[in-house]
Parts: C-alpha cells; sequence; structure tokens
C-alpha cells in the first residue's frame, strides 16, 4: 500500500510539474502588447503595436531639434515642417532653428513619391531623458513616427515633455480608409484637404472619392466637357484641383481612390449624353435622394467606347492601381423596358438583370485594365465570371459578403458597420472587426411546425428577393428573415388574428414588420424611419406541405483558411452626403472615424476596452480642433443663425446633450421629403451624432450609484443646477405668448422660421428642465413615488426622437430618478 501511495504521490508531482510547464510555457496567455498601467497615461489614437513606458520624461525646450540619418526626401521635409508648425501650436513654445541633435529622424529607405498598398508603413521610437530617436524602413513610417510624437507631447507641472519609452509600431491591416461622398452634397476642395490632416493624424491612409451620383457630376473632363458643365451645377473639381489634392494625400502617406459608379447612380452623366442611358432623354439632375432608375445600357458598344476613352482620361489624373466602379443598387426598370435591350439579353443568353451587369462589368474591367487600373466595386459586383486576380469587392452590405469575397479569391475590404452616415456611437463601430462575424441566427429552429415563404420587397420602386421562415405558433411564435444574403432572428412576434407584428434587425437598423396571413399568401408592409416598404409572399414549404421546399441550414459560418485572411485588406469608414454639407460634414466624421481607423490599424487584442477608447477619443476630439477640422465650429454657428442673445447660451446648452437620430430617422422631419436645395441649417444640424456631454454625464451618474463618489455628484449637480433652468431662459426665444409657452395652439406655419426651427426640439428642451429638477430633488434627499403616471409619461417622451434629435442623457437622469423611487 505505501508504495501504492508512493508511485500516486510521485505521478501527482509529474503531473503538477507538467502542468506548471505548459502554463508557464505555451498555455499561459500572453501579456498584452500594452500594460494596461501604460495604456491608462497615454492618449495615442491609434494605439501602437507594443509600447513600454520608462519612469521618466524627456524635457522640451526651445533648443530642440532634429537630425537627420540615412536617407531622406520631400515627404520627410514636409513632413517636419507640419510637425514643427503643430508642435508650437500645442507647446506654444517657439523653436528656434529646428536642427539638433535631440530628436535623431533615421530612415532606412524612401519609395516612389505615390504611396502604395504594399508599403512599409511600421516604425519604431525610443524616447529617453535626452534623446528621442525614429526610425522607419520607409518615409511613411517617419510620417507616422511624428504624429504619434505630436500625441505624446503632454504637459507636467508647468512644462512639456516627452515620456520616456520604448515603441514599435506596424499596422493590421494595409487599407484604413475614409469614403467622402462629393456627388450628393457638394464637399468643395477645402474640405477635402483638411480631412485628409484627420486622416493622417490617425494614420488612415485611403481616401476613396464618390465623385459621381444622381445629383451631380463632380470631376472636369476635358475629353468629354459636357459632363461637369451639364451635370454639375458648376460645382465640380478642375483637373488642377485634382492634382492638388492627389499631390497633399500623397505627402501625408495616403492613397486617393475615385470612384466613378455605374452603371445605376447615373443620372449626371446622362445630363450630357442621354445616348449613354437604357432610356431616351432628356435629363435634368435628380434633386431627391433614393435608389432611381437611371441606368446606363449595357449593350451599345458606343457606351464601352465612352467609358473607355474616359477612363483613360482619368487614369492620368489618379495614379492609385484601383479604381472604384461603384456598381450597387441598380435598378432595372430601364433595363426591363427596353425592348432592344431584353432582345440583347435573349441573344445573347443573359438570364437575368444581375447577369447583365456582370456582362457589363467584364467588359469595363478590360478597359480598366488596358489603362493600368485594377477594379473596385461595392459587393453586388461579386460573379463567378469575373477574374479574381486585381479585383477588390467593398462589402457594404454584411459581414458575410466580405468572408465569400475573400473565400472566392478576391481582395475585401469591410465597410458594413462603418457607416458613420447611420450617426452609430463609436462603441458601436469599436465593436466591428473585419475578421470577426457574428452569428445572425440564435433561435432554436423548430423543424416539426415550421412554414416558409419566398418573399419580395418593394422599395422605392426596388425589388429585394428573400425568405421569411416562422416557427411554432401563439405565444411561441418566431422566425428568420432572410435577405440581401444576411439572416436574422425575430421572438417578439404580437399575433392580433392572422396579423402579425414583430421587428429585425438589420444592418440599416430595426425594421418593423406588420404581416398578414391570406391562404398560402403573406401580404403587408414593413418599415424603417420614412421608409415604407410593401411585402409579397407566397408559401414554398413548411410542415404541413407534403411537396414544398426542404426547411434549409441555416448557414453556420465557417472560419476562414490563412489564405483567405489574406485576401481582406482592412476597411473603409463612409460618409455619405444627403445629409451633409460642407459645414457640417466634419462634425459626422470626426472623432468617430478615428474608432475606425484604431480597428484596423492596432492589434485586435487592444481593442476590446471601451472605457478607455473613449477617454482617448475625447482627447482626440479636442486635438482635431488645433489642425483645424471644423467639427466642433459648425454646431455653434447654426445655433447663432437661429437665436440671438441672450437666447444663444441655452439653445448651445440644449444642442451639447442631444446627439442626431440614428440611421434615415431625421428625414421624418421633412415635408413632403429632403432635396438636394433643402437647407441643413436646422437644430439637427448643430447637434452631433453623438454626444460627449451627454456620454461623461452617463458616466458620472453610474459612477455616483455605483460608489457614492463626492466629485461625481458635485459634477452631477452643476450640470444639473444648468439643465433645470435652460427650459426657463430658452422659452421666450419661441416667439410664443407666455400663457401658451406649457401649450401653444400655434401651428409651425404660424411662426416666424427662427421660431419653428426651435420648436421642432422645444420638448426636448422641457423634458431637459422637468428631468434634471426631478433629479435635483432626488440627490437633495428627496423621494419620488414610483409608477407614477405623469412621471412615466414624463420618460417616454424624453426618450422619443423630436426634430431628427434624440436625448441621450435622458438614460442617466432616469437612473438617477428611480434610485430613490418609494
Amino acid at each position: 500500500m505505501k508504495k501504492f501511495f508512493k508511485i500516486l504521490g510521485i505521478i501527482v508531482v509529474v503531473l503538477l510539474i507538467g502542468a506548471a510547464v505548459a502554463w508557464f510555457g505555451f498555455l499561459k496567455p500572453e501579456p498584452p502588447p500594452i500594460s494596461d498601467a501604460d495604456r491608462a497615461l497615454v492618449n495615442l489614437m491609434p494605439l501602437p503595436s507594443e509600447m513600454e513606458l520608462g519612469n521618466g520624461n524627456f524635457l522640451i525646450n526651445v533648443d530642440f531639434g532634429h537630425s537627420l540619418k540615412g536617407t531622406s526626401n520631400s515627404k520627410i521635409e514636409k513632413g517636419l515642417e507640419r510637425f514643427y508648425s503643430r508642435f508650437g501650436e500645442i507647446t506654444e513654445i517657439p523653436i528656434k532653428n529646428k536642427e539638433g541633435v535631440e530628436l535623431v529622424i533615421d530612415c532606412k529607405k524612401t519609395i516612389k513619391a505615390y504611396p502604395s498598398l504594399n508599403d512599409d508603413e511600421s516604425y519604431s521610437l525610443t524616447i529617453s531623458d535626452s534623446k528621442i530617436e525614429l526610425s522607419a524602413n520607409s518615409d511613411t513610417g517617419i510620417l507616422y513616427g511624428l504624429e504619434s510624437l505630436l500625441q505624446l507631447a503632454k504637459q507636467e507641472n508647468g512644462d512639456w515633455v516627452f515620456p520616456e519609452l520604448e515603441l514599435k509600431d506596424n499596422p493590421r491591416f494595409p487599407w484604413r480608409g475614409l469614403m467622402i461622398d462629393a456627388g450628393r452634397h457638394w464637399v468643395n476642395k477645402e474640405t477635402i484637404l483638411r480631412n485628409l490632416d484627420a486622416m493622417a493624424a490617425v494614420k488612415m491612409n485611403v481616401l476613396h472619392w464618390h465623385l459621381t451620383e444622381y445629383q451631380g457630376f463632380r470631376v472636369e473632363s476635358k475629353k468629354f466637357p459636357k459632363l461637369h458643365e451639364m451635370g454639375s451645377q458648376g460645382n465640380f473639381y478642375s483637373q488642377e484641383d485634382i492634382k492638388e489634392i492627389v499631390a497633399y494625400a500623397s505627402d501625408r502617406g495616403i492613397r486617393v481612390i475615385p470612384e466613378f459608379d455605374v452603371p445605376g447612380h447615373t443620372t449626371a452623366w446622362f445630363v450630357g449624353h442621354p445616348e449613354l442611358a437604357s432610356a431616351p432623354g432628356p435629363y435634368v439632375l435628380d434633386s431627391v435622394f433614393g435608389i432611381l432608375d437611371p441606368v446606363m445600357d449595357p449593350t451599345r458598344d458606343k457606351v464601352y467606347d465612352f467609358l473607355d476613352v474616359f477612363v483613360g482620361e482619368m487614369a492620368e489624373l489618379f495614379p492609385d492601381e484601383y479604381l472604384h466602379i461603384g456598381g450597387d443598387e441598380v435598378k432595372t426598370a430601364q433595363w426591363d423596358a427596353n425592348d432592344s435591350i431584353q432582345n440583347f439579353m435573349k441573344e445573347n443568353n443573359i438570364e437575368d438583370s444581375h447577369e447583365l451587369q456582370a456582362y457589363f462589368n467584364i467588359r469595363l474591367q478590360k478597359i480598366l485594365k488596358k489603362h493600368g487600373k485594377k477594379m473596385m466595386g461595392w459587393d453586388e459586383i461579386i460573379h463567378p465570371d469575373l477574374p479574381k486576380d486585381g479585383i477588390a469587392v467593398q462589402s457594404w452590405r454584411s459581414h458575410k459578403s466580405l468572408w465569400d469575397a475573400a473565400r472566392s479569391g478576391n481582395k475585401a475590404i469591410l465597410s458594413s458597420g462603418y457607416y458613420l452616415d447611420h450617426k452609430r456611437p463609436a462603441a458601436f463601430h469599436y465593436s466591428v472587426d473585419p475578421m470577426q462575424i457574428s452569428g445572425a441566427v440564435t433561435i432554436d429552429i423548430d423543424s416539426t411546425n415550421w412554414k416558409g415563404y419566398e418573399c419580395k420587397l418593394f422599395v422605392q420602386g426596388t425589388e429585394i428577393d428573400g425568405h421569411v421562415y416562422f416557427f411554432g405558433e401563439g405565444e411561441n411564435l418566431r422566425g428568420v428573415m432572410n435577405f440581401m444574403d444576411s439572416a436574422t432572428d425575430f421572438t417578439n412576434v404580437q399575433l392580433d388574428g392572422e396579423t402579425m407584428k414583430f421587428e429585425a434587425e438589420a444592418s440599416v437598423g430595426t425594421i418593423s414588420y406588420e404581416l398578414m396571413k391570406k391562404a398560402d399568401s403573406l401580404i403587408g408592409q414593413a418599415s424603417i424611419a420614412m421608409f415604407n416598404i410593401d411585402v409579397k409572399g407566397k408559401q414554398t414549404g413548411g410542415s404541413d406541405m407534403t411537396n414544398g421546399e426542404v426547411l434549409p441550414k441555416f448557414e453556420k459560418i465557417q472560419p476562414l483558411t490563412n489564405e483567405q485572411q489574406k485576401n481582406i485588406l482592412g476597411g473603409e469608414a463612409c460618409q455619405w452626403s444627403e445629409m451633409v454639407d460642407n459645414r457640417t460634414i466634419d462634425s459626422r466624421i470626426w472623432p468617430r472615424a478615428a474608432v475606425v481607423a484604431e480597428k484596423l490599424w492596432s492589434p485586435q487584442v487592444l481593442t476590446s476596452n471601451v472605457d478607455d477608447m473613449y477617454r482617448r477619443l475625447m482627447v482626440l476630439d479636442d486635438d482635431l480642433v488645433q489642425m483645424g477640422i471644423q467639427h466642433k465650429t459648425s454646431g455653434p454657428e447654426i445655433v447663432q443663425s437661429i437665436v440671438q442673445e441672450p437666447y444663444q447660451k441655452p439653445l448651445q446648452n440644449l444642442v451639447d446633450v442631444l446627439q442626431e437620430d440614428e440611421f434615415f430617422n431625421r428625414m421624418l422631419i421633412y415635408e413632403p421629403q429632403l432635396y438636394t436645395n433643402t437647407p441643413l441649417n436646422r437644430i439637427v444640424d448643430a447637434a452631433r451624432p453623438e454626444s460627449y456631454v451627454a456620454y461623461r454625464f452617463n458616466k458620472d451618474v453610474d459612477l455616483y450609484l455605483e460608489t457614492n463618489d463626492p466629485a461625481a455628484k458635485e459634477r452631477i449637480l452643476e450640470e444639473l443646477r444648468v439643465w433645470s433652468k435652460n427650459h426657463e431662459q430658452l422659452a421666450p426665444a419661441l416667439g410664443i405668448p407666455e400663457k401658451y409657452i406649457e401649450d401653444s395652439p400655434l401651428s409651425l406655419k404660424e411662426l416666424p422660421e427662427e421660431n419653428s426651427r426651435l420648436k421642432e426640439v422645444e420638448a426636448h428642451s422641457k423634458n431637459l428642465s422637468a428631468l434634471s429638477e426631478l433629479a435635483l430633488s432626488v440627490l437633495n434627499g428627496q423621494s419620488v413615488i414610483k409608477n407614477d403616471p405623469e412621471m412615466d409619461s414624463l420618460f417616454i417622451d424624453a426618450g422619443m426622437g423630436h426634430g431628427g434629435t434624440k436625448l441621450p442623457i435622458e438614460s442617466g437622469l432616469k437612473k438617477l430618478i428611480q434610485h430613490n423611487q418609494e
């Protein structure tokens, strides 16, 4: 027995030793490349690949200067000029001669003037108490190192210093872009240039420039001058402007990729050249927004002859290897109504419109290749007959299309989840990763009790095919929507006889459905924001059918192989311009685009701490002002155009805690609809997509309620004292007699213009003050009655949208009030 226990003891010791070796040798989780303690002490965005802080600082003084080691060129010299200019603005230290031994710059190799996809963008930075060494394999790396150095400068005890550190950095993805739409609303050259400065600051390296639309053709063409003369209303970039912008971007390590959207989104082409269209002209520029009918004729050789000459001209202006052809949202109405096109399809065995568009794209791809360009397009261009090599697919509909493109051998870029014009918070964009795809269907599939319907959605004349599946019955009824190659489930079904109401999530937001079963048919409507969508379906399968379709196996997304992962190049944040102009576009892009930049640059393991992201984002929000970005100036300008003193301050207080409603919800305020010439000068335009005043307040509320932190309480009280009196101070600006302030019978049409703009958010103004007053009472020790109908009604109204805006501090105020309910 003793021998047995001895052997057992030896086995246990061996197992423990083995476990220890495994843990410390190869199973122990690797520490993050930047410790939590170190990242909390810097404001870098994006975070570098590796960094370790020392204990001291490098003191900055007027004798600060640099010396060059290795190679140099004009790009580095211009980068240093920008560095010293911004450095002086940040620190207010007058650098004497900019030459010295404090900053040693070692560029191993300079690259050609124009950046490319495969450039080495890595750099390293070493800061001691007496010297700074910046080393890179290319001039682009030197530029990025200088941007990081600017972000590292900080003030301690009245002195400006750099922290001692060792830093190594390189991007996770080579494609980190920002798409700016200049087609719908005109975006002038100065706006593009300053946004390039902001892009460079956060190491974005691709400007995707959307240049043609239903509403405008924005590039000067000397080969076909009618394109810009008749298709732009005078708002276009001259060829000299384009050369200036391309050079400006190149100096900052940024590639410029133009997009000429074809064969749809093409009204502006047809104003001067109706012979390109699938339906006879004449054409005028569209003044409304949406998915419209005009589309090129893919069956005529003259269209390709035209595009051949045009692409050749544009290839000389834009040196990048990629040219974006758009290819999205092609309506087929003109193709369907054109007998010549229909005959062409029959003669060439082209089955449907998707095949016809593929025919167009194949011919266009050959034209691009002839002129030394690779094709890039939105994910609708994916087709087996298109060559895999040299085509990049930009996925806007879902992660699935991104991964499908990568699996098929195409290069792929993600934009789904990075649409800035959807006005989602920075935290949402931070949760989106090209290499992570979340399962869309989570419900249990009941194969014993189901019905399947083949359905069509009719959206502004466009048909979208898909399927709807229902499982169970009664209170247990649930289902799956499958449209645009994206499946999502729903469980919140409300039944009223044969009518079903439910909501399902999509990439564009929450869609509400109201459908009715009639025999084997399904009819009804869906709605999102201002859009109503007709739904028609016919049962094609189910547990009650003997010859129907088999219940599909809802696709489980398989991981990409290592080779397929290499096809994912990165992503792009997208800013479409239906609801922005030159004055407001900066406020919709920045600083949220920096979150996408970090997601695409920094190691994945470092991009999950949302609180730390917001800490650094709000520092960047202030730094962008110093760079000349106008994201904080447009709001006050609009406020000043709406009210005079003394009402500007209370209106600005209100605007600071509002944010633009998500997706297209703000379009509900336009009657009958938004046009290209509709002034963007309302409260919703003064607000931003995310209120950082509200974010800080809500965080303080959580901190106070969890820890009773006295400093957080004092900050809360300071805000509440202002907000509780704010409506009283603002109300006279409405221009309404005093007796009507609480409940005015006047219609908006009876009010002056400035008051009608203010009236749109009057409910928010009232709710802000009423909730703040209640919260003050609670913090002063008073209790409130639980389930008070009047207070519940106030909460409901405060959570609603008004004037295209929302009141995000409602959640924090509600927590404070409900914390002390009886």
